[in-house]
């Protein structure tokens, strides 16, 4: 059996007879997929870096806002999407690891990324301390949604799971997401206090 990933291709070999397992159209379409799929992830994960630079915005003033409400609803809400989140990568892991073997597990923890970069940014950016600017909250996002997967990562390797995630990753993602915000926000609140101080 002789396979190759690009192009996308299943030769098994009899002596001298070579039989293909994917039809030229196959291997055609697979391809283009996985170019324009490659463009798209390389896209997200160039924008992802170059959002954590450059112009930082207006600061958004925590106004009449009760942060402390702001702060339970980062966490619990947070927590609970990120959970929501990693059920379905857990999922998708398996699939990309079983049919993509390594490329399909680094494209995997790549994609996987840049989405809990933007999902953390996003929460961030809706529930997170006040004072602060979009350059802040992506930041923060974007350290919140790395570090969750990379401690889901970790957890799964220690427990020699890897590399397939576990179903525990999914409160385990969760949690990890609610504590790294507690951090967030004690930071902020603390650089509050000596700015003001």
């Amino acid at each position: 059996m002789r396979t190759s990933w690009f192009p996308p291709r299943a030769t098994c070999l009899y002596g001298a007879d070579a039989r293909q397992y994917m039809s030229t159209s196959r291997t055609v379409v697979l391809s283009i997929l996985a170019v324009v799929l490659l463009i798209v992830i390389v896209t997200g994960l160039i924008l992802t870096v170059r959002r954590l630079g450059g112009d930082p915005g207006p600061i958004r003033p925590a106004g009449d806002l009760d942060l402390r409400k702001r702060w339970i609803k980062h966490l619990t809400f947070g927590a609970a999407d990120m959970a929501v989140v990693f059920a379905p990568l857990t999922f998708l892991n398996a699939v990309a690891i079983v049919f993509g073997a390594i490329p399909g597990g680094i494209l995997f923890i790549v994609t996987s990324l840049v989405a809990l970069s933007a999902i953390g940014t996003a929460l961030d950016r809706h529930l997170g301390p006040l004072p602060s600017s979009a350059l802040d909250s992506r930041r923060r996002g974007t350290i919140a949604g790395v570090t969750t997967y990379a401690v889901v990562f970790a957890a799964t390797a220690v427990t020699g799971g890897l590399p397939f995630l576990r179903l525990w990753s999914v409160p385990v993602g969760g949690i990890a997401y609610a504590v790294i915000v507690a951090v967030q926000w004690r930071r902020a609140t603390a650089s509050q206090v000596q700015y003001s101080g």
